[in-house]
């Protein structure tokens, strides 16, 4: 490897501690949802028991009152508390508890039941991003190997890797999981990094090769000299950051309070001046309980609720409405290539025989000696025979050359299959001049004495990636970057097919996470969509974090705000027509639905409306909100 992993990173001195999230935002979720749930069936055992016994209705009011009571107390708590800490982020709170406390006194227990458990979704949504963080790392820490095989003086014996020293000498055998960051110093083997460092293919492992931990050694031993302690590995270090990024990520502004911040003391004023210029107690009740916040408080929740449901049903999977609001404001996307903008599986794209030699001869040539191989290259092979049933030889004796090919024989037959600067001297030939300017990768094929043909193979773009840059250019995203840890001939390919704007190639998870804080810096949106363990730290930093569900890594699908469960790119142009949609609505919610409560206040102050009529009118505010919310269920 050609990178400085450790330069690049300065760590905290402490290992990560993810029971900082675990032990009191989990806890406070589980309160609440019990305490919501609590209410619902005081409320239901309330109504329940009114219609089942129509003279004994206090014991059924009662219920509904320790129903409201039981909902109301957290609100409460938290409307005082931003009293005392002259708090502008409990100011929601504060309205619904006046609001609240206005309906009890009216006697609308159902209304004053319902709303603070709103609050209690609404809040839960917000609070599943952070808790996200915590599974995150979690994920990231089980990837990691906890044992490892020291050996010392020609013995081995299993250690925790927390026991590791630098300058340890450590085994890795074929499968395995790389325990610890370290250099090799013997043995030859490929090593699969991709989700780490975003490399299509395995690497070659040889002496003197610097190798990490969490990736696996695909098919040789290794005997690695440790070059970093556990708590310091590149592994260790990615979630150290996103630990950090978790915790400095600045959530967005509600919408909804920049429109209760103006309403809340225009309420309590004008309640107040019709009490002071009428002595009527019941014009105060009555603005109180038509300026409930029903329609406010609903206004973005329903809307957002709605839009869940239609992403879910196409498979968009979302862990924090907040960022539907957020992705209609995106004008930058950053792609990672590999798993991402491509398949992270190599195919092959054709076969060109040598002379008179048929294509299925050459590809069954090439499986004698792909079978046996975990290379991704040799495995493409193997997949295309056996998608057009081809019987091929059984290798009875098989070698890999690291970094030139695969030797094996069958009966008196010798068969290769590798690089042309390998094969073609071993035949006693001139190598071709090749062309390696493009994404595909070229192996040669020959049986005995005879070369039989060329195979090229390549990690293909999606087919709908054209499409969906295209489209989310017309939805006003303005800038297309493409970060990738491939090689710049590759990632240049690829920048110039499709038209990126900025294209970075041989990128560390550090180099993601850098470019991504400098875009935020420079005042632009940014949307980043990756796959693999090295976008985690891009995923969480960047406004909006999109990740694939099947086929991505756990860690960055837990980094990411967007999961797509059927990894298909074409969601993302929808995901900008949904956000747009609800914003619409959203304003539509608290233009008409707010106006029509603002319209009733007045005439409450009026004397026009009692407070029945008032409870009844503020309700028609709500009915409005709701409705025209669930226009997104039909239209999207």
């Amino acid at each position: 490897m050609k990178h400085a992993i450790s330069s690049n990173v300065n760590m905290p001195a402490s290992p990560i501690d993810s029971s900082d999230y675990a032990g009191g935002l989990g806890k406070i979720v589980q309160l609440k949802i019990v305490n919501a749930l609590l209410a619902i069936v005081f409320l239901l055992a309330g109504f329940i028991f009114k219609q089942a016994f129509p003279d004994q209705t206090q014991v059924g009011d009662l219920l509904i009152f320790i129903a409201a009571i039981s909902v109301f107390i957290p609100i409460l708590i938290n409307g005082l508390k931003g009293f005392f800490e002259k708090s502008n982020r409990f100011m929601t709170e504060q309205l619904v508890m006046f609001a609240t406390m206005a309906l009890m006194v009216s006697g609308e227990m159902l209304a004053a039941t319902i709303i603070p458990i709103i609050m209690v979704v609404g809040h839960i949504l917000e609070e599943k991003s952070i808790i996200g963080i915590e599974e995150a790392i979690n994920s990231l820490k089980n990837l990691a190997s906890k044992m490892a095989h020291r050996t010392s003086d020609g013995k081995e014996s299993d250690v925790a890797i927390t026991e590791l020293k630098i300058n340890d000498h450590v085994v890795i055998y074929p499968g395995e999981t790389v325990p610890i960051d370290g250099r090799v110093i013997k043995g030859q083997s490929m090593v699969n990094q991709a989700h780490l460092t975003g490399e299509s293919s395995p690497v070659e492992a040889a002496k003197d090769s610097e190798i990490f931990a969490g990736t696996i050694n695909l098919n040789g031993k290794l005997i690695v000299e440790v070059s970093r302690t556990s708590e310091n590995t590149l592994l260790h270090n990615i979630a150290s950051l996103l630990d950090q990024a978790g915790r400095t990520k600045i959530p967005a502004i509600k919408m909804i309070e920049k429109y209760l911040d103006l309403y809340f003391p225009t309420v309590i004023m004008v309640a107040a001046s019709a009490l002071f210029l009428t002595h009527e107690i019941s014009r105060l009740v009555t603005v109180l309980v038509i300026s409930c916040p029903c329609s406010f408080v609903l206004a973005s929740p329903t809307a957002m609720i709605a839009a869940l449901v239609v992403a879910s049903r196409r498979g968009i999977m979302i862990r924090n409405s907040t960022f539907l609001e957020s992705i209609s404001e995106v004008d930058t996307m950053i792609f990672d290539k590999t798993g991402t903008i491509t398949s992270g599986i190599f195919q092959v794209i054709d076969v060109f025989p040598e002379k008179m030699n048929e294509k299925d001869e050459v590809i069954a040539a090439a499986a004698v000696c792909a079978s046996g191989s975990m290379h991704p290259v040799s495995q493409a092979i193997v997949r295309l025979c056996e998608e057009k049933n081809l019987g091929y030889l059984k290798a009875e004796r098989q070698m890999e050359l690291h970094g030139k090919g695969v030797l094996a024989e069958s009966g008196d037959i010798q068969f290769r299959l590798g690089k042309a600067q390998w094969i073609f001297p071993e035949l006693g030939l001139k190598p071709p001049r090749e062309d390696q300017e493009d994404n595909s990768s070229a192996v040669w094929v020959s049986s005995g004495n005879r070369i039989l043909g060329k195979i090229t193979l390549a990690d293909l773009p999606r087919k709908e990636l054209q499409t969906v840059l295209q489209k989310s250019r017309e939805k006003g995203v303005k800038e297309m970057v493409l970060l990738t840890g491939d090689k710049s001939n590759v990632a240049g390919q690829i920048g110039r097919l499709f038209k990126f704007d900025v294209v970075k190639a041989e990128c560390l998870p550090q180099d993601k996470l850098d470019f991504v804080q400098t875009c935020k810096k420079q005042g632009k949106k940014v949307m980043f969509i990756g796959d693999g363990i090295n976008d985690a730290l891009a995923l969480k930093a960047s406004d909006i974090g999109i990740a694939f569900g099947s086929g991505g890594a756990d860690i960055a699908i837990q980094s990411s705000d967007v999961t797509l469960r059927d990894d298909s790119l074409i969601h993302i142009p929808f995901m900008f027509s949904l956000s747009r949609r609800i914003i619409r609505t959203i304003h539509e919610n608290v233009i008409i639905g707010g106006g029509f409560s603002l319209l009733m206040i007045v005439l409450a102050s009026a004397g026009m409306i009692t407070p029945v009529w008032g409870a009844i009118a503020h309700n028609l505010g709500t009915l409005f909100v709701i409705v025209n919310s669930a226009r997104i269920l039909n239209k999207m």
